[in-house]
């Protein structure tokens, strides 16, 4: 049994009239089995072919009115970094407001708000409006932290909280928000190596000599790319270990240093250089006698 995909069509021709080859072909090529039909699986939706090969937007490319707008407030920024005094101080206020305007847009994408707040709030952590700055690196966080794009500016954010801590002489607040800053951002490495730097200057400021050796030992090992400040983090504990009056605990440290940077040192390049000349600057060495 068959039957014409067009509504209403003839299923043949009229008796009495010869059917001519087009009517013929038309009907064969129409005509479709109707156990067929019912047993034809539907396939996937066709792209209507101007979609084929259309660039798609994705969220982490932006938006081109957010990238003006943060183009925009840097370029003010910089204009409002040149004065001095009080003007210096209104101008660089109104870029922090043109920032959190950006970072309050809706329609820009995630990872622009996000840094629009953390730049907004280094403004105005550097105009002495802490209390605001520290508002806006929430928001930075808050914006960015689910962003693959935005991760950068919500680590950096977490970072300055921490430093906004330690300013303040919370040094527990300080400890606490670095550590965050490792176990929530390890993808960051940059601020990552920088919160363990940081946790550790903070327990040597308050004579937790040992605690400060589980952060600033080590660091070349895991942070190969940054083997400069391990270097400078070495040298810091051993400083403190010496001057505690434990020059053993002292050398222990430059030799783990020195055994970290071997495969650093030896596969050469900037880092290579940067971490050489970190070593012939250890201050620990003049208080150890040359060592």
């Amino acid at each position: 049994m068959f039957t014409s995909i067009a509504a209403g069509a003839a299923v043949g021709p009229r008796r009495g009239r010869r059917p001519s080859m087009l009517t013929v072909l038309a009907l064969l090529g129409s005509a479709v089995p109707v156990h067929a039909e019912a047993a034809r699986v539907p396939g996937p939706p066709v792209a209507p072919l101007f979609a084929i090969g259309a660039p798609t937007a994705r969220a982490e490319d932006g938006t081109e009115a957010g990238r003006a707008a943060l183009t925009e407030a840097s370029a003010s920024r910089r204009a409002a970094q040149k004065l001095a005094g009080d003007a210096r101080t209104e101008a660089l206020a109104g870029v922090a407001e043109r920032y959190q305007g950006i970072a309050g847009t809706d329609s820009f994408a995630a990872f622009e708000r996000a840094e629009a707040a953390f730049r907004g709030g280094e403004v105005l952590r550097s105009i002495d409006r802490d209390a605001e700055a520290e508002g806006q690196f929430s928001r930075a966080i808050t914006l960015g932290e689910p962003s693959e794009a935005g991760r950068e500016f919500a680590g950096r954010a977490l970072l300055e909280q921490g430093h906004l801590r330690r300013r303040t002489q919370d040094l527990d607040g300080a400890l606490s928000l670095y550590a965050q800053v490792g176990a929530r951002f390890a993808d960051q490495r940059r601020q990552a190596a920088h919160a363990r730097t940081w946790s550790g200057k903070v327990l040597l400021k308050a004579g937790r000599i040992p605690e400060a050796a589980l952060h600033l030992q080590g660091f070349a090992e895991i942070f190969p790319e940054y083997a400069a400040e391990a270097a400078r983090n070495a040298d810091l504990l051993a400083v403190a270990q010496a001057e505690s009056g434990d020059e053993t605990a002292a050398r222990d440290t430059i030799e783990r240093l020195r055994r970290e940077l071997e495969p650093v040192l030896a596969k050469g390049g900037k880092v290579a250089e940067e971490a050489q000349a970190a070593l012939d600057s250890l201050r620990v060495t003049e208080i150890l006698g040359g060592y």
